[in-house]
């Protein structure tokens, strides 16, 4: 007799061969084993299928896209015809520890309440290499906190309670690049119940060809822009424009391109979020105050960093200065502003450091997890 699984997952693939072999092997590996494996190919040209039928495992499920539909569409098929309970998400260049489903499944049977459960993640390049991790909130408050400017979750990492993210609409299909974010976001904006736990259950590997690999692409900035805008106009009584909140967006991932008035208008809008946030939505003012300071903080040291790339030193010193003059000392715009005095070889080499830094931390971090 067929026996239904309690559990999807849920995988698209579009050329994926060349780390699909890991991915797929780590779900096979989970200590939990009451799955199957629902992969939507979505009319791969290389090798993947070939691929995905050396696995020789009874849950292993392929369906073929009869044309290419990209991610968003993959993935509302594979919703609808998931068997499980239960919907994980698992991208084909990325991997599962292996305790990664008997966790979030053990969770999920004690929080029925939840429309989503993910956890922690650690962030590797093409080769492998372990370059940061990616924590996402654990408090609804902190989720609040970043649903301005970041996903809440890691995608690759969640479990999702299949009935409720249909009825909730599924992913919405109008983001190509950035479904999650949006889909998180709309379950918050509807009262539904999400939640990371603490644990570090997957890898997330960002490369030059992956979904991840996005900061720039103007179709990402346009998604994240417009899922920040409604955002806004849910959590908060600010009446800002859609043109605000590409500003806001380029504040953190395209820095760059923003001139001083609109760096100094963006900055504002930020601030001015969280000191307008509706009633039931209000944050403790420790969490707003200290996560202001962190985010532009980034913002700062992306744009002197820019400067300094473009040897504009003293440029580069004045906006390290003006970051403590405003929020108070950080080490990061205190390195940046002693660097300068030492020519732009020197300045050049502190992200280069400080990626080395995160680097070690991850390493160290993880040791229980590998």
């Amino acid at each position: 007799m067929l026996t239904t699984p309690l559990v999807t997952v849920l995988m698209t693939v579009y050329n994926g061969a060349e780390y699909l072999h890991a991915s797929v092997q780590s779900i096979l590996n989970q200590t939990f084993e009451d799955f199957e494996l629902l992969i939507i190919n979505d009319c791969s040209t290389d090798n993947s299928v070939k691929l995905i039928e050396s696995f020789h495992d009874k849950r292993i499920v392929v369906y073929n896209n009869e044309r290419n539909l990209g991610q968003t569409k993959s993935l509302n098929i594979g919703l609808k015809l998931a068997k499980g309970k239960y919907v994980a998400r698992m991208d084909a260049d990325d991997m599962a520890f292996r305790l990664w489903l008997e966790k979030l499944v053990k969770f999920f049977e004690k929080h029925q309440e939840c429309a989503a459960v993910g956890s922690q993640a650690i962030v590797i390049d093409g080769t492998g290499r372990i370059k940061k991790t990616r924590m996402v909130p654990g408090s609804f408050h902190e989720m609040i906190f970043r649903i301005f400017f970041d996903s809440p979750m890691n995608h690759v990492s969640v479990l999702l309670n299949r009935e409720l993210i249909l009825k909730n609409g599924g992913y919405d299909e109008e983001f190509k690049v950035t479904q999650d974010y949006e889909l998180w976001s709309s379950l918050i904006r509807k009262n539904y119940s999400i939640i990371n736990i603490p644990e570090v259950l997957v890898s997330y590997r960002v490369h030059s060809s992956s979904k991840g690999f996005m900061e720039a692409s103007k179709r990402a900035l346009e998604e994240m822009s417009e899922t920040i805008f409604r955002n806004i106009h849910s959590f908060t009584d600010l009446k800002l424009t859609f043109d605000d909140a590409v500003g806001l967006c380029k504040l953190f991932y395209h820095t760059h391109d923003l001139n001083s008035e609109e760096f100094e208008r963006a900055e504002t809008n930020f601030s001015n979020i969280y000191s307008n946030m509706k009633e039931k939505y209000k944050l403790p003012p420790e969490l707003t105050e200290n996560g202001i300071k962190s985010m532009i903080l980034k913002a700062y040291c992306k744009l002197a960093i820019t400067e300094i790339r473009n040897n504009k030193l003293k440029t580069a010193r004045k906006i390290a200065l003006k970051y403590c003059s405003r929020y108070g000392f950080r080490v990061m715009p205190f390195l940046i502003y002693i660097s300068t005095f030492f020519g732009q070889e020197i300045s050049e080499k502190l992200p280069l450091v400080h990626g080395k830094y995160l680097e070690l931390k991850t390493k160290i971090f993880i040791t229980n997890y590998l």
